[in-house]
């Protein structure tokens, strides 16, 4: 059995699941903090002497000081931007303060933009900076994934909509990633060696793709017609806030800090750590057909 063991915070959405089914795969054992431990417990059943939980959410950390001991490496995934930045360094200090020598960071692709680009990218430039500037910290390693997959799912809407909607040219490309893959990396890095990944960055897209690609993809995989709508940067902004689910400075984002930001290739980090090729979007799409909404 390994020596090993790993705190996750933000171990029950998409990219956590795949990670710890991951480590478990592996003989590692996992510690999730979560609100439910009896969700926890349906998703990794199979595994329950591998698994524990530290109940808690994000209004108090606190359960986590005295939790996190004993451990060796955090996976930490934050995803409300409420307090985001202090929510990071403090339960990144929490970890540093007890022993953790490596700490996973979920980052975003928007970081590579520029400082203050994007409120997208600046929340996760300053989380990243808060648990980087800790002092006496061990590893920090960050990973930077392009567009979600998985948006296709929540944010796009391509079949209750009749079509998919965006404000990009229908032959721009834009990098897109497998929340499958950001998982899988995260493990790796979770179970290798703390010092051959170090402070490292790691950049994940693992499909890049036109709009009118997304949509032709899109058909093939539903067998229902759908065609790409370009509407303009106003029209979609107007469209989220009518939503009701998103705010004002993150609408703004998706309408237009964001576009033009994401590289033109595939990242090789993805392939270089998993041994294999990225996850294409129509391979996701197929894998979580019953998902499209």
């Amino acid at each position: 059995m390994t020596t090993e063991r790993v705190f996750v915070v933000g171990g029950t959405g998409n990219i956590g699941v795949k990670a710890v089914n991951d480590l478990i795969e592996n003989k590692v054992p996992v510690t999730l903090y979560a609100r439910s431990p009896e969700k926890v417990a349906s998703l990794f059943s199979r595994a329950k002497d591998l698994v524990n939980v530290v109940q808690g959410d994000f209004q108090d950390l606190s359960p986590i000081k005295e939790g996190i001991k004993g451990h060796t490496r955090l996976f930490l995934l934050v995803a409300d931007f409420s307090s985001f930045v202090d929510t990071k360094k403090t339960i990144a200090t929490y970890a540093y303060e007890a022993g953790v020598r490596q700490v996973v960071d979920i980052s975003s692709f928007t970081v590579n933009m520029g400082w203050r680009s994007s409120f997208i990218g600046s929340n996760h430039y300053y989380g990243e900076k808060a648990i980087f500037d800790i002092p006496n910290r061990g590893y920090l390693v960050a990973l930077r994934p392009g567009r979600f997959m998985s948006n296709h799912f929540h944010m796009t809407r391509p079949l209750a909509d009749n079509g998919l909607y965006d404000n990009a040219d229908p032959e721009c490309r834009q990098g897109f990633i497998s929340t499958n893959d950001i998982g899988a990396v995260a493990a790796v890095v979770l179970r290798e060696d703390i010092e051959k990944h170090g402070d490292a960055v790691y950049k994940l897209t693992g499909d890049i793709l036109t709009s009118a690609e997304r949509a032709d993809i899109l058909t093939r995989v539903t067998g229902k017609d759908i065609k790409y709508i370009q509407v303009t940067a106003v029209q979609k902004y107007n469209k989220m806030m009518e939503s009701g689910k998103v705010s004002h400075i993150l609408a703004m984002d998706l309408s237009d800090n964001l576009e033009g930001g994401y590289e033109n290739n595939v990242t090789p980090s993805i392939e270089i750590l998993l041994g294999r090729k990225p996850e294409t979007f129509e391979e996701y799409l197929r894998a979580n057909k019953d998902r499209i909404a």
